[in-house]
C-alpha cells in the first residue's frame, strides 16, 4: 500500500500535506506551445470552471518598460488591466496586462471590467483580434505578497510569461506580466528537426 501511494505521489496524483495526510492533487492545466488560446478556452477544455476575481480596469500613463514593450511615447496614456484568473474558484494566476488607449477609443471601457476573456471581449467589443503572441518564461519565487493572493507559500514556484500580442498586422496590442503557480500549470512544446 506504501508503496502504491509512494507512486501515485511520484506521478503527481496524489499529494502529501503534512498533519492533514495524503489528498488527491489538483489537476495541472496543460497547454501546447504552438496553439494560441485564452486562459478561459483551455480552462474550458480541460473540464474546469475559469473565474476572475479583484479585477481593476484603469487609465494610467505607462511607465518605461509598458512604453517600451507597447511601442508608445512615455506620454501616451495605457489601460492597465489587473485580474487574479481561478480555475474552479482556486486562484491560480495573477495578470497585469497593458493596451493602449488610443487602440480603445471610441468605445465603453466599462465592457473590460465585465469580462471573463480579454481577447474575447477586445475581438467581439474593439475589433482587436489577436492572431500571435510572444512569450518569454522565467521561473521565480513568489513574493509574500503573491503567496497570499494565490493562496500559496512564500518562495513557492511561479512561472512568469511576460507576453506581447499582436494582431495580424503585427501590431503590438497587449503586453502582460502573467505569474502562473508552478504546482499547477504544465506548458507543452513539440521541437521538430528540419
Amino acid at each position: 500500500m506504501r508503496r502504491a501511494i509512494t507512486l501515485l505521489v511520484d506521478e503527481g496524483f496524489l499529494t502529501i500535506v503534512r498533519g492533514v495526510g495524503t489528498k488527491v492533487a489538483p489537476s495541472k492545466l496543460k497547454s501546447r506551445g504552438s496553439e494560441l488560446m485564452s486562459f478561459t478556452e483551455m480552462m474550458r477544455r480541460q473540464g474546469m470552471e475559469p473565474g476572475v476575481r479583484d479585477l481593476r480596469v484603469r487609465v494610467i500613463r505607462p511607465d518605461e518598460e509598458v512604453a517600451r514593450m507597447l511601442e508608445l511615447h512615455p506620454w501616451d496614456e495605457v489601460v492597465e488591466i489587473y485580474r487574479v484568473r481561478t480555475a474552479d474558484g482556486e486562484p491560480i494566476t495573477t495578470n497585469q496586462s497593458y493596451i493602449a488607449l488610443d487602440l480603445l477609443k471610441g468605445h465603453d471601457l466599462g465592457r473590460l471590467e465585465q469580462m471573463q476573456s480579454l481577447y474575447r471581449v477586445l475581438e467581439e467589443e474593439f475589433q482587436l483580434r489577436i492572431t500571435m503572441t510572444e512569450d518569454t518564461y522565467s521561473a521565480v519565487g513568489a513574493t509574500q505578497k503573491q503567496a497570499e493572493i494565490l493562496a500559496i507559500n512564500r518562495n513557492d514556484p511561479l512561472l512568469e510569461i511576460d507576453r506581447r500580442a499582436y494582431d495580424q498586422n503585427a501590431r503590438v496590442i497587449e503586453w502582460s506580466r502573467i505569474f502562473i503557480r508552478g504546482d499547477r500549470y504544465k506548458h507543452m512544446i513539440t521541437l521538430r528537426r528540419r
